[in-house]
């Protein structure tokens, strides 16, 4: 495919979703979730806390001011975004098989490694667009709350990142959804059904959750059985964003990511690029071998 074809083939994908209201609703809910993050587990926590529990004022301060909340931010974007990815993805593709437009498309000259191609890069492009507004407007709501409370605006803390490792922060945190975003993929591919593709990633990721859960405790096997585990793996790499060893609070269903709990960052990256090769695999070969005389598929 000429890569003048390609970009326009890419920008009628972009043109399909952009005025559906599901990508604006995605990006409300990870806006939402960051200001109840900011506000409410942060701002509002420390204002109680300065009354009632004095111990846990550095706590809630961690999450609001900047620039601890970005490591705050960073994990819970990466949980949640992990299923928002994961619902825009199984919507992007399930949606052809709905319409009945994917035999039309190969008709029409697409390859079908380059319409799923050009599928992925729509999805990686609009994914991207929705994550980083909404980070854009936590940072903006953790500015404001770090200058209500009344503490300094800068990056010269303690462990306090430069403005390059700000944008490896935002960078690990983006390549931890990779795999989410493929298994999503990979199993509405395969299934041919929004449903499937939205209901496994949320399933994974509660059962995900639970599982880390459970062997957090345990000893014996148990940290040989995490070291696979897609999660752990996740955490691994986002521990690298933490400023300092102090917890903060965090809308993620997980403990917060610490390194000496948790794998080398490099070692969990592979694992997380091995999780996201075998899911594209899988989907590429079950679309390059399925029988498209009829394309209709489940909603």
């Amino acid at each position: 495919m000429k890569s003048g074809l390609t970009v326009s083939v890419i920008a009628a994908e972009l043109l399909k979703v952009r005025k559906r209201w599901l990508a604006y609703l995605l990006l409300f809910v990870l806006i939402a979730g960051a200001a109840i993050q900011i506000w409410l587990g942060g701002y509002v926590a420390w204002r109680t806390e300065a009354e009632v529990e004095p111990e846990n004022l550095r706590l809630a301060l961690r999450t609001f001011v900047l620039p601890w909340s970005l490591a705050s931010l960073l994990d819970s974007g990466q949980f949640w975004g992990s299923f928002i990815v994961g619902v825009l993805t199984a919507s992007m593709v399930a949606t052809e098989y709905g319409w009945g437009t994917v035999r039309q498309a190969l008709i029409r000259g697409q390859t079908r490694s380059q319409y799923l191609t050009v599928k992925l890069l729509g999805i990686t492009i609009l994914s991207s667009a929705i994550l980083l507004t909404a980070l854009a407007v936590g940072i903006a709501f953790s500015l404001i709350a770090t200058v209500i409370a009344g503490e300094a605006v800068t990056l010269d803390v303690p462990d306090g990142p430069s403005a390059p490792e700000l944008v490896l922060m935002i960078l690990r945190a983006g390549y931890a959804i990779i795999p989410y975003g493929m298994l999503a993929f990979c199993l509405t591919v395969v299934g041919r059904s929004t449903a499937l593709g939205v209901a496994g990633t949320l399933l994974y990721l509660i059962g995900e959750s639970i599982l880390l859960g459970i062997l957090h405790g345990l000893g014996g096997v148990a940290p040989t059985i995490q070291s696979f585990v897609l999660g752990h793996n996740a955490s691994a790499v986002l521990s690298a964003n933490v400023i300092g060893a102090e917890n903060y609070n965090s809308a993620a269903f997980r403990n917060n990511p610490l390194a000496a709990d948790l794998p080398d960052p490099a070692v969990g990256a592979l694992v997380l690029a091995a999780y996201s090769a075998v899911f594209l695999f899988v989907a590429y070969r079950v679309f390059m071998r399925r029988d498209l005389g009829t394309d209709g598929g489940g909603g």
